[in-house]
């Protein structure tokens, strides 16, 4: 694979929109995605990040804070008003905050703040060449399970189907508020977090799938295009079955595309013209429990498959997990800075 060929040197924002655009650019845009711990032993190791034997990030992102008070590494309290408890360096959601499947019950929040219109200006500030997007992290069926109760929510789909259409067009407006501020702002993209997929199939049918979410991304995704921004949307998990959705609605890049979840090779060769993507390099197997090699082998096979005729990100699908040997972290690292020029040896 060569690439384009460019008369100057383009920056960390104009490699991206050449990859999302699907030329293959001079390098591969890069983000070295780390889990705090794998990011503290590295510093440890290497020193500050500008010392460390890797170019930086090409690409910033701005996560939408789930956190809002009494944030402690014991758990925090959401915007929505629901408690998260902190535990294997991780959060999870406890109760309900609804006792009741009522729509009516879920009160409008202001998703975009005054301070976050400023972090996101400040960020900008800071990083002028940099691709920088902002991800809506919860936005639909992650949003309702912490409201209502997942199992709650499953049995509705099927139950009660216009108390899930009713709650949905409530959060749907409080999102068409945010990016009402958000679009205004200077960055390239806006990435809609919202899991759909397990380890081995989707969560929900095509179905529900069709029925609830399709038709409210559809109206996210048109009205963050027609500002001129970059579609993106997080999904964890196998998403194989709705990948074409993804592509009717106008997605440009999914990610994390999880090689223990997905066929990324079928995933390339079916969406591949329609679709960029993030992530690719799988952290669940030979990163934690392979050689070395192994690992870097996560690497090329996945730059190998995902980067031909452009359209490919460079970064692991998942931050490098705390449990990983650093001597794999190290060559994943080593591996990537050669994969983004293009280098297999």
């Amino acid at each position: 694979m060569q690439p384009t060929d460019v008369s100057t040197r383009p920056t960390s924002a104009e490699l991206c929109w050449q990859a999302i655009g699907h030329v293959a650019p001079p390098r591969l845009p890069w983000t070295l995605y780390l889990s705090d711990p794998i990011q503290a032993q590295l510093t440890t190791r290497w020193g500050p990040r500008a010392a460390w034997p890797c170019p930086p990030d090409d690409v910033v992102k701005i996560v939408w804070p789930l956190e809002f008070a009494d944030v402690s590494p014991k758990g925090f309290t959401d915007m929505f008003g629901c408690r998260w408890t902190g535990e294997l360096g991780g959060y999870h959601f406890g109760a309900p905050l609804y006792p009741e499947l009522d729509a009516k019950l879920l009160r409008p929040v202001e998703l975009i703040r005054d301070w976050d219109v400023e972090r996101i200006r400040r960020t900008r500030k800071e990083h002028p060449d940099k691709f920088i997007f902002y991800q809506l992290t919860i936005t639909f069926g992650e949003r309702l399970w912490t409201l209502y109760g997942m199992e709650n929510i499953l049995v509705a789909y099927l139950a009660e189907p216009a108390f899930i259409h009713a709650a949905l067009d409530r959060l749907l407006e409080m999102h068409l508020m945010a990016l009402d501020r958000l679009l205004a702002l200077p960055i390239d993209a806006v990435s809609i977090g919202d899991d759909y997929g397990a380890q081995r199939s989707l969560m929900i049918s095509p179905e529900v799938f069709r029925e609830f979410y399709k038709p409210r991304l559809a109206v996210l995704y048109e009205r963050i295009r027609a500002a001129g921004k970059v579609v993106m949307h997080h999904s964890c998990g196998d998403n194989t079955e709705i990948m074409r959705d993804f592509v009717d609605i106008g997605l440009q890049v999914f990610h994390p595309l999880q090689p223990e979840a997905m066929d990324i090779g079928r995933i390339k060769r079916e969406f591949g013209r329609d679709l960029a993507f993030r992530g690719g390099i799988g952290t669940q197997r030979a990163m934690v429990f392979g050689s070395p090699q192994a690992a870097r082998e996560e690497v090329r096979n996945a730059v190998k498959i995902l980067s031909a005729d452009g359209g490919y990100l460079l970064e692991p699908s998942k931050p490098l997990p705390e449990d990983a040997p650093l001597e794999n972290v190290i060559a994943v690292v080593e591996e990537m800075c050669r994969a983004m020029q293009y280098r297999e040896n």
